[in-house]
């Protein structure tokens, strides 16, 4: 026989276990959010990374952030962007202290948030799509 409390409790658990469920299916959108150049990339870098890295301007490492063909074609140090890979792509790379080679990027400028990061991290390991 179904006491108040049971029902109570019942309607609980399963309250609960919508609202975690709800939760846990924003978590894996947000996860899987199509990251693109054109719409989350090229902003931050347009932010932080010109006009040292235009075609027109000369720079040590050859690499112009101009457009995205220019990005991909990369520079003098290889491996620009390794798509899925981010932690063997040098664009990446440079963005975090210690980089492989030379110097931490932004330079003379402030670096990008933990945040621009994960974007750049994240639009590399999805396929560093246009």
């Amino acid at each position: 026989m179904l006491t108040r409390k049971s029902i109570f409790l019942t309607i609980c658990c399963v309250s609960l276990a919508a609202t975690i469920g709800f939760a846990q299916d924003n978590i894996e959108k947000i996860k899987t959010k199509e990251l693109t150049y054109t719409a989350n990339v090229e902003p931050i870098f347009k932010k932080y990374c010109l006009p040292c890295h235009l075609a027109e301007n000369e720079n040590p490492s050859r690499l112009s952030l101009d457009n995205y063909d220019l990005l991909i074609q990369g520079g003098d140090h290889g491996n620009t962007v390794v798509a899925g890979k981010a932690a063997r792509s040098n664009l990446y790379l440079k963005l975090l202290p210690n980089p492989p080679f030379g110097k931490q990027m932004a330079r003379n400028k402030k670096r990008l948030t933990e945040e621009e990061l994960k974007i750049v991290f994240e639009w590399i390991e999805q396929g560093a799509k246009k």
